[in-house]
């Protein structure tokens, strides 16, 4: 049985996104540590250190993001570029839920690769779906560097017109598994002074490295007080986990849609393996349900 000491570490070191307001509500602060989170993904999808490096990079600013909806809304950062790793997507929702996976176009020869070359020339989307919203409002920008705090940072300036500064870091350990994972986020809001921006810039830049932080075992209150140099009233606080709302029946729900010839042909063909792209959860169609969906898209078809 743990301790109670145990159980209280543990408390204060899950995976959370904070998000805090200072100056009269004119600086917003986010900071994220989603450890746990990125490496479920990192072993769901069974990624080398260089997609799994990028992908919890996109999975803490979606969580930042996320943590400025409301209820249930949520965002979607997407990556389709021309690099080794030819698209990243991030799925963050308000209530701390997160998804995302990495495609890697081939193998990654590290002496050979700059990391300006990991994501290539392409483009960042940005979607949020809202619940005053009928469709989800897009955001795109072309990615500037190739490193996705300083394009989700441009976005902010260029769509919506709020000066953003991102620092998102990852460390890892000596098998390339991720060991500690975070990101801090801070905004200027109509009102914020010159002043008070550049002593939190110069904070961010004599700051350590935010992996070494996260190292130190800080909580995300911690990581902001080190770049607030003034007092700031949490707003919220919420837990972050990796997960996905597939299932086998949502799978089977959508391959009713499909002709009848095509069901049959797949359980003719063994094809009876479905795998969820977003969180790698693997499902298999029993004859049952070969049975069971045959029937709906023949009645369909006729």
């Amino acid at each position: 049985m743990k301790s109670n000491e145990e159980i209280k570490k543990e408390l204060r070191l899950r995976d959370r996104v904070i998000r805090v307001l200072a100056k009269d509500k004119q600086i917003r602060a986010i900071a994220v540590k989603n450890t746990v989170a990125v490496k479920t993904a990192q072993k769901n999808h069974e990624l080398g250190f260089v997609p799994a490096t990028l992908l919890a990079k996109m999975l803490s600013a979606a969580s930042l993001i996320a943590s400025t909806l409301k209820g249930e809304e949520r965002v979607v950062l997407e990556t389709n570029s021309d690099g080794h790793i030819t698209k990243l997507f991030a799925e963050a929702l308000r209530v701390g839920e997160v998804r995302g996976y990495a495609i890697q176009s081939k193998d990654i020869n590290l002496e050979e690769v700059k990391n300006s070359d990991f994501i290539g020339l392409g483009l960042l989307t940005v979607s949020k779906v809202l619940y005053n919203k009928s469709e989800p409002t897009n955001g795109i920008i072309e990615i500037v560097k190739g490193d996705i705090a300083t394009d989700v940072a441009y976005y902010f300036t260029q769509s919506e017109q709020i000066p953003t500064s991102l620092i998102l870091d990852v460390a890892l350990d000596e098998n390339g598994t991720i060991s500690h994972s975070g990101g801090i986020m801070i905004q200027a809001l109509p009102g914020a002074s010159e002043s008070d921006l550049a002593l939190v810039v110069e904070n961010l830049q004599n700051m350590k490295r935010l992996s070494e932080i996260l190292k130190q075992d800080k909580t995300p209150e911690e990581i902001i007080a080190e770049v607030l140099p003034f007092e700031y009233t949490v707003i919220d606080s919420t837990q972050v986990d990796f997960f996905c709302r597939c299932s086998k029946d949502k799978f089977i729900n959508s391959l009713v849609t499909f002709p009848h010839k095509m069901i049959v042909e797949m359980e003719e063909n063994n094809e009876n393996e479905l795998v969820c792209q977003y969180c790698n959860a693997h499902y298999k169609l029993e004859t049952e349900d070969f049975d069971k969906l045959k029937e709906i898209t023949l009645a369909k078809s006729n």
